[in-house]
Protein backbone atom coordinates (compact mmCIF):
# COMPACT_ATOMS: atom_id res chain seq x y z
CA UNK A 1 0.00 0.00 0.00
CA UNK A 2 2.86 2.47 0.76
CA UNK A 3 4.39 1.61 -2.15
CA UNK A 4 1.39 2.14 -4.09
CA UNK A 5 0.78 5.26 -2.46
CA UNK A 6 4.78 6.11 -3.18
CA UNK A 7 4.02 5.70 -6.88
CA UNK A 8 0.87 7.64 -6.99
CA UNK A 9 2.62 10.84 -5.02
CA UNK A 10 5.71 10.26 -8.28
CA UNK A 11 2.95 10.44 -10.94
CA UNK A 12 1.25 13.37 -9.24
CA UNK A 13 4.60 15.43 -9.03
CA UNK A 14 5.71 14.40 -12.09
CA UNK A 15 2.77 15.63 -14.13
CA UNK A 16 2.60 18.82 -12.50
CA UNK A 17 6.67 19.52 -13.62
CA UNK A 18 5.77 18.37 -16.81
CA UNK A 19 2.36 20.72 -16.98
CA UNK A 20 4.58 23.63 -15.64
CA UNK A 21 7.47 23.00 -18.21
CA UNK A 22 4.16 23.00 -21.12
CA UNK A 23 3.18 26.41 -19.55
CA UNK A 24 6.61 28.28 -19.73
CA UNK A 25 7.65 26.82 -23.13
CA UNK A 26 4.88 28.98 -24.67
CA UNK A 27 5.75 32.12 -25.76
CA UNK A 28 6.49 31.75 -29.48
CA UNK A 29 3.15 31.84 -29.86
CA UNK A 30 2.81 34.85 -28.66
CA UNK A 31 4.79 37.11 -30.92
CA UNK A 32 2.32 38.49 -32.72
CA UNK A 33 2.04 40.77 -29.62
CA UNK A 34 5.20 42.06 -29.84
CA UNK A 35 5.27 42.77 -33.68
CA UNK A 36 3.98 46.77 -33.77
CA UNK A 37 7.13 47.79 -31.28
CA UNK A 38 9.80 45.18 -32.90
CA UNK A 39 8.65 47.17 -36.65
CA UNK A 40 8.91 51.32 -35.31
CA UNK A 41 11.98 50.12 -32.77
CA UNK A 42 13.76 48.53 -35.80
CA UNK A 43 12.48 50.02 -39.01
CA UNK A 44 11.19 46.70 -40.83
CA UNK A 45 8.29 45.59 -41.77
CA UNK A 46 5.34 43.00 -40.72
CA UNK A 47 6.20 40.58 -43.54
CA UNK A 48 10.12 40.52 -42.54
CA UNK A 49 8.56 39.89 -38.90
CA UNK A 50 6.24 37.05 -39.81
CA UNK A 51 9.81 35.42 -40.96
CA UNK A 52 10.95 35.70 -37.61
CA UNK A 53 8.19 33.69 -36.55
CA UNK A 54 8.49 31.17 -39.47
CA UNK A 55 11.85 30.80 -38.42
CA UNK A 56 10.78 29.98 -35.19
CA UNK A 57 7.77 27.54 -36.22
CA UNK A 58 10.34 25.31 -37.94
CA UNK A 59 12.74 25.60 -35.36
CA UNK A 60 9.76 24.55 -32.69
CA UNK A 61 9.78 21.54 -35.06
CA UNK A 62 12.83 20.83 -35.00
CA UNK A 63 12.97 21.09 -31.52
CA UNK A 64 10.05 18.19 -30.80
CA UNK A 65 11.69 16.37 -33.40
CA UNK A 66 15.65 16.16 -31.63
CA UNK A 67 13.76 16.36 -28.10
CA UNK A 68 12.12 13.76 -28.54
CA UNK A 69 15.10 11.46 -29.21
CA UNK A 70 16.54 13.19 -26.63
CA UNK A 71 13.55 12.46 -23.97
CA UNK A 72 14.24 9.01 -24.65
CA UNK A 73 17.70 8.70 -23.27
CA UNK A 74 17.80 11.58 -20.96
CA UNK A 75 16.63 12.70 -18.30
CA UNK A 76 13.66 14.98 -18.07
CA UNK A 77 14.71 17.16 -15.55
CA UNK A 78 18.74 17.34 -17.45
CA UNK A 79 16.31 18.60 -20.72
CA UNK A 80 14.48 21.23 -18.53
CA UNK A 81 17.64 22.99 -17.82
CA UNK A 82 18.11 23.06 -21.24
CA UNK A 83 15.23 24.22 -22.15
CA UNK A 84 15.55 26.60 -19.75
CA UNK A 85 18.91 27.90 -20.53
CA UNK A 86 17.98 28.35 -24.57
CA UNK A 87 14.73 29.84 -23.54
CA UNK A 88 15.96 32.44 -21.05
CA UNK A 89 19.08 33.39 -23.45
CA UNK A 90 16.54 33.80 -26.53
CA UNK A 91 14.33 36.33 -24.95
CA UNK A 92 17.03 38.24 -23.55
CA UNK A 93 19.07 38.08 -26.52
CA UNK A 94 15.73 39.51 -28.02
CA UNK A 95 15.71 42.35 -25.21
CA UNK A 96 19.00 43.06 -26.25
CA UNK A 97 18.47 42.86 -30.59
CA UNK A 98 19.13 46.04 -32.35
CA UNK A 99 18.52 44.30 -35.86
CA UNK A 100 16.10 41.69 -37.23
CA UNK A 101 18.95 39.41 -38.01
CA UNK A 102 19.31 39.09 -34.14
CA UNK A 103 15.81 38.58 -33.48
CA UNK A 104 15.99 35.06 -36.31
CA UNK A 105 18.68 33.86 -34.25
CA UNK A 106 17.79 34.80 -30.82
CA UNK A 107 13.56 34.49 -30.47
CA UNK A 108 13.53 32.35 -33.93
CA UNK A 109 16.07 29.90 -33.45
CA UNK A 110 16.58 29.91 -29.88
CA UNK A 111 13.31 30.43 -28.41
CA UNK A 112 11.69 28.28 -30.69
CA UNK A 113 14.38 25.25 -31.02
CA UNK A 114 14.28 25.42 -27.04
CA UNK A 115 10.90 25.62 -26.41
CA UNK A 116 10.48 23.30 -28.86
CA UNK A 117 12.75 20.50 -26.86
CA UNK A 118 10.92 21.30 -23.55
CA UNK A 119 7.34 20.66 -24.93
CA UNK A 120 8.65 17.21 -26.17
CA UNK A 121 10.12 16.59 -22.99
CA UNK A 122 6.58 17.34 -20.95
CA UNK A 123 4.69 15.25 -23.73
CA UNK A 124 7.15 12.39 -23.19
CA UNK A 125 6.81 12.71 -19.25
CA UNK A 126 2.77 11.88 -19.49
CA UNK A 127 2.53 10.13 -22.13
CA UNK A 128 4.61 7.43 -20.52
CA UNK A 129 2.91 7.10 -16.91
CA UNK A 130 0.98 3.57 -16.69
CA UNK A 131 -2.81 4.92 -16.36
CA UNK A 132 -5.07 7.57 -17.09
CA UNK A 133 -2.00 8.64 -20.20
CA UNK A 134 -5.13 10.63 -22.40
CA UNK A 135 -5.43 12.45 -18.88
CA UNK A 136 -2.09 13.31 -18.47
CA UNK A 137 -1.44 14.02 -22.19
CA UNK A 138 -4.47 16.33 -21.97
CA UNK A 139 -3.66 18.13 -18.99
CA UNK A 140 -0.32 18.61 -20.57
CA UNK A 141 -0.48 19.85 -23.99
CA UNK A 142 -3.79 22.00 -22.68
CA UNK A 143 -1.07 24.10 -20.24
CA UNK A 144 0.68 24.78 -23.47
CA UNK A 145 -2.56 26.71 -25.30
CA UNK A 146 -3.09 28.09 -21.81
CA UNK A 147 0.43 29.55 -21.55
CA UNK A 148 -0.15 31.33 -24.57
CA UNK A 149 -3.88 32.59 -23.75
CA UNK A 150 -2.14 34.23 -20.22
CA UNK A 151 1.00 35.29 -21.86
CA UNK A 152 -0.14 37.25 -24.59
CA UNK A 153 -2.22 39.76 -22.82
CA UNK A 154 0.69 40.03 -19.97
CA UNK A 155 2.98 40.83 -22.42
CA UNK A 156 0.91 43.61 -24.05
CA UNK A 157 0.45 45.08 -20.51
CA UNK A 158 3.88 44.95 -20.21
CA UNK A 159 4.69 46.51 -23.61
CA UNK A 160 2.40 49.93 -22.22
CA UNK A 161 4.22 49.68 -19.08
CA UNK A 162 7.53 49.16 -19.74
CA UNK A 163 8.38 48.97 -23.08
CA UNK A 164 9.41 45.93 -25.15
CA UNK A 165 12.89 45.84 -24.20
CA UNK A 166 11.86 45.57 -20.21
CA UNK A 167 8.67 43.18 -21.67
CA UNK A 168 11.14 40.68 -23.09
CA UNK A 169 13.46 40.99 -19.74
CA UNK A 170 10.52 40.28 -17.45
CA UNK A 171 9.36 37.03 -19.99
CA UNK A 172 13.07 35.69 -19.51
CA UNK A 173 13.15 35.90 -15.45
CA UNK A 174 9.48 35.04 -14.84
CA UNK A 175 9.75 32.00 -17.53
CA UNK A 176 13.45 31.41 -16.34
CA UNK A 177 11.89 30.66 -12.42
CA UNK A 178 8.93 28.45 -14.03
CA UNK A 179 11.15 26.37 -15.68
CA UNK A 180 13.33 25.98 -12.77
CA UNK A 181 10.70 24.72 -10.90
CA UNK A 182 9.30 22.07 -13.32
CA UNK A 183 12.58 20.71 -13.83
CA UNK A 184 13.05 20.10 -9.99
CA UNK A 185 9.66 18.35 -10.20
CA UNK A 186 10.22 15.91 -13.17
CA UNK A 187 11.98 12.98 -13.34
CA UNK A 188 15.89 13.18 -12.47
CA UNK A 189 16.69 9.75 -13.52
CA UNK A 190 17.00 8.48 -17.49
CA UNK A 191 14.23 6.44 -18.44
CA UNK A 192 14.74 2.81 -17.87
CA UNK A 193 15.30 0.66 -21.25
CA UNK A 194 12.85 -1.76 -22.41
CA UNK A 195 14.04 -5.24 -22.78
CA UNK A 196 16.53 -6.22 -25.38
CA UNK A 197 15.10 -6.93 -28.85
CA UNK A 198 15.48 -10.31 -30.16
CA UNK A 199 15.61 -11.28 -33.83
CA UNK A 200 11.95 -11.66 -35.23
CA UNK A 201 10.34 -9.34 -31.80
CA UNK A 202 8.77 -7.53 -34.88
CA UNK A 203 10.07 -4.08 -36.24
CA UNK A 204 12.06 -1.73 -34.85
CA UNK A 205 11.78 1.60 -36.19
CA UNK A 206 8.08 3.47 -36.86
CA UNK A 207 5.62 0.32 -38.86
CA UNK A 208 2.51 1.13 -40.58
CA UNK A 209 0.02 2.91 -37.87
CA UNK A 210 2.77 5.28 -37.12
CA UNK A 211 2.77 6.64 -40.80
CA UNK A 212 -0.86 6.59 -41.55
CA UNK A 213 -1.01 8.58 -37.94
CA UNK A 214 1.78 11.04 -39.36
CA UNK A 215 -0.36 11.86 -42.18
CA UNK A 216 -3.87 11.94 -40.40
CA UNK A 217 -2.37 14.34 -38.09
CA UNK A 218 -1.11 16.22 -40.64
CA UNK A 219 -4.33 17.02 -42.57
CA UNK A 220 -6.52 17.30 -39.81
CA UNK A 221 -4.34 19.76 -38.34
CA UNK A 222 -4.28 22.09 -41.92
CA UNK A 223 -7.47 23.76 -41.54
CA UNK A 224 -7.52 24.90 -38.50
CA UNK A 225 -3.69 26.25 -39.06
CA UNK A 226 -4.95 27.61 -41.53
CA UNK A 227 -7.51 29.50 -39.63
CA UNK A 228 -5.82 30.95 -37.05
CA UNK A 229 -3.62 32.71 -39.62
CA UNK A 230 -7.26 34.27 -41.68
CA UNK A 231 -9.85 34.09 -38.71
CA UNK A 232 -11.03 37.37 -39.60
CA UNK A 233 -11.85 36.64 -42.78
CA UNK A 234 -13.30 33.87 -42.09
CA UNK A 235 -15.97 34.97 -40.09
CA UNK A 236 -16.83 37.66 -42.99
CA UNK A 237 -16.07 40.53 -40.91
CA UNK A 238 -12.75 42.23 -39.91
CA UNK A 239 -14.39 43.91 -37.13
CA UNK A 240 -14.37 40.61 -34.94
CA UNK A 241 -11.65 39.33 -35.74
CA UNK A 242 -10.42 39.64 -31.46
CA UNK A 243 -13.72 37.74 -31.00
CA UNK A 244 -13.15 34.83 -33.81
CA UNK A 245 -9.37 34.66 -32.05
CA UNK A 246 -10.56 34.16 -28.87
CA UNK A 247 -13.12 31.10 -30.05
CA UNK A 248 -10.31 29.41 -32.05
CA UNK A 249 -8.39 29.60 -29.09
CA UNK A 250 -10.61 29.09 -26.33
CA UNK A 251 -12.11 25.87 -28.47
CA UNK A 252 -8.17 24.72 -28.45
CA UNK A 253 -7.84 25.21 -25.33
CA UNK A 254 -11.21 22.89 -24.46
CA UNK A 255 -10.56 20.43 -27.10
CA UNK A 256 -6.95 19.76 -25.50
CA UNK A 257 -8.49 18.89 -21.79
CA UNK A 258 -11.58 16.80 -22.58
CA UNK A 259 -9.90 14.92 -25.50
CA UNK A 260 -7.61 13.17 -23.72
CA UNK A 261 -10.23 11.56 -20.42
CA UNK A 262 -12.82 10.87 -22.86
CA UNK A 263 -10.70 8.99 -24.94
CA UNK A 264 -9.77 7.11 -22.19
CA UNK A 265 -13.39 6.09 -21.62
CA UNK A 266 -14.50 5.69 -24.79
CA UNK A 267 -11.12 4.53 -26.72
CA UNK A 268 -8.84 6.05 -28.82
CA UNK A 269 -9.91 5.23 -31.55
CA UNK A 270 -13.76 5.84 -31.10
CA UNK A 271 -11.97 9.32 -30.28
CA UNK A 272 -10.05 9.62 -33.14
CA UNK A 273 -13.36 8.57 -35.05
CA UNK A 274 -15.37 11.50 -33.40
CA UNK A 275 -12.63 14.40 -34.05
CA UNK A 276 -13.00 13.06 -37.76
CA UNK A 277 -16.35 13.97 -37.63
CA UNK A 278 -16.33 17.30 -35.70
CA UNK A 279 -13.35 18.31 -38.50
CA UNK A 280 -15.80 17.67 -40.97
CA UNK A 281 -19.07 19.75 -39.40
CA UNK A 282 -16.59 22.60 -38.72
CA UNK A 283 -15.32 22.89 -42.41
CA UNK A 284 -19.11 22.34 -43.94
CA UNK A 285 -20.64 26.02 -43.00
CA UNK A 286 -16.98 27.90 -44.31
CA UNK A 287 -17.05 25.92 -47.39
CA UNK A 288 -20.93 26.91 -47.71
CA UNK A 289 -19.85 30.57 -47.30
CA UNK A 290 -20.93 31.00 -44.06
CA UNK A 291 -20.66 34.51 -42.41
CA UNK A 292 -21.78 36.36 -38.94
CA UNK A 293 -22.64 33.89 -35.79
CA UNK A 294 -22.79 30.56 -37.77
CA UNK A 295 -19.03 31.29 -38.94
CA UNK A 296 -18.05 32.03 -35.85
CA UNK A 297 -19.66 28.80 -34.01
CA UNK A 298 -17.93 26.84 -37.26
CA UNK A 299 -14.62 28.27 -36.12
CA UNK A 300 -15.10 27.81 -32.30
CA UNK A 301 -15.54 23.67 -33.42
CA UNK A 302 -12.48 24.04 -35.44
CA UNK A 303 -10.16 25.25 -32.81
CA UNK A 304 -12.13 22.01 -30.34
CA UNK A 305 -11.47 19.73 -32.96
CA UNK A 306 -7.69 21.29 -33.72
CA UNK A 307 -6.95 21.11 -30.19
CA UNK A 308 -8.06 17.40 -29.21
CA UNK A 309 -6.08 15.99 -32.30
CA UNK A 310 -3.30 17.78 -30.75
CA UNK A 311 -3.98 15.65 -27.49
CA UNK A 312 -5.23 12.19 -29.17
CA UNK A 313 -2.46 11.92 -31.46
CA UNK A 314 0.85 11.87 -28.54
CA UNK A 315 -2.09 9.54 -27.02
CA UNK A 316 -2.39 6.92 -29.81
CA UNK A 317 0.96 7.15 -30.10
CA UNK A 318 2.10 5.90 -27.52
CA UNK A 319 -0.55 3.00 -28.09
CA UNK A 320 1.07 1.62 -30.64
CA UNK A 321 4.35 1.93 -29.47
CA UNK A 322 6.66 0.86 -26.57
CA UNK A 323 7.58 3.56 -23.98
CA UNK A 324 11.07 3.68 -24.80
CA UNK A 325 10.79 4.42 -28.31
CA UNK A 326 7.58 7.18 -27.64
CA UNK A 327 9.57 10.02 -27.70
CA UNK A 328 11.55 9.79 -30.87
CA UNK A 329 8.56 7.91 -32.38
CA UNK A 330 6.50 11.09 -31.64
CA UNK A 331 9.04 13.38 -31.98
CA UNK A 332 8.83 12.30 -35.79
CA UNK A 333 4.89 12.19 -36.16
CA UNK A 334 4.50 16.22 -34.79
CA UNK A 335 6.88 17.13 -37.92
CA UNK A 336 2.90 16.02 -39.74
CA UNK A 337 1.93 19.58 -37.65
CA UNK A 338 5.16 21.51 -38.51
CA UNK A 339 4.76 20.60 -42.36
CA UNK A 340 0.73 21.68 -42.50
CA UNK A 341 1.44 24.52 -40.64
CA UNK A 342 4.22 26.16 -42.97
CA UNK A 343 1.98 25.32 -46.34
CA UNK A 344 -2.05 25.19 -45.24
CA UNK A 345 -2.08 29.17 -43.82
CA UNK A 346 -0.03 30.39 -46.98
CA UNK A 347 -1.82 28.12 -49.48
CA UNK A 348 -5.16 29.55 -47.73
CA UNK A 349 -3.91 33.08 -47.90
CA UNK A 350 -2.77 32.68 -51.83
CA UNK A 351 -6.20 30.78 -53.10
CA UNK A 352 -8.45 33.40 -51.21
CA UNK A 353 -8.03 36.15 -53.18
CA UNK A 354 -8.71 34.30 -56.48
CA UNK A 355 -11.52 31.66 -55.65
CA UNK A 356 -12.87 32.44 -52.15
CA UNK A 357 -12.36 31.22 -48.77
CA UNK A 358 -15.55 29.41 -49.30
CA UNK A 359 -13.98 27.80 -52.46
CA UNK A 360 -10.42 27.23 -50.09
CA UNK A 361 -12.12 25.21 -47.33
CA UNK A 362 -14.09 23.34 -49.78
CA UNK A 363 -10.75 21.92 -50.79
CA UNK A 364 -10.25 21.96 -46.44
CA UNK A 365 -13.69 19.21 -46.71
CA UNK A 366 -11.59 17.26 -48.88
CA UNK A 367 -8.42 17.24 -46.74
CA UNK A 368 -11.03 16.74 -43.85
CA UNK A 369 -12.44 13.36 -45.82
CA UNK A 370 -8.50 12.56 -46.12
CA UNK A 371 -7.69 12.35 -42.64
CA UNK A 372 -10.74 11.10 -41.61
CA UNK A 373 -9.68 8.02 -44.18
CA UNK A 374 -6.10 7.88 -42.59
CA UNK A 375 -7.45 7.06 -39.51
CA UNK A 376 -10.01 4.62 -40.90
CA UNK A 377 -6.74 2.65 -41.95
CA UNK A 378 -4.93 3.40 -38.47
CA UNK A 379 -8.06 2.07 -36.52
CA UNK A 380 -7.63 -0.86 -38.58
CA UNK A 381 -4.38 -1.23 -38.55
CA UNK A 382 -4.60 -1.31 -34.71
CA UNK A 383 -8.01 -3.52 -34.31
CA UNK A 384 -5.54 -6.14 -36.63
CA UNK A 385 -2.57 -6.25 -34.64
CA UNK A 386 -4.81 -6.44 -31.13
Amino acid sequence: MADTGAAAGSKRRALTGAVLLDLAVSPLFAWDVFTDSLGRDLGVGHAVLAGVFSVGLAAFMLGVLAGGRAADRFAPRRLALVALAGTVLGLSGSAAASSVVVLFLTFGVLVGGSTGLGYATAVRVAGTVATGRGLALGLVVSAYAAGTAVLAPVASTLIDAVGRVGTFVVLAGALGVLLAVAAFLVPGAAPRSGPRREAGDGPTRPGGPVVVLWLAFGLGSAPALAAFAQAGNLAGDVAVVTLAVVLLNLGNFAGRLIAGPVSDRIGRRAALHANSALLVLACLPLALGASGPVALAALLLLGTQYGALSTLTPAATSDVVPPERFGTTYGLVFTAWGIAGLLAPVAAATLAPTLGYDRVYLAFLVVAAAAWGCVVVFAGMVRSRA
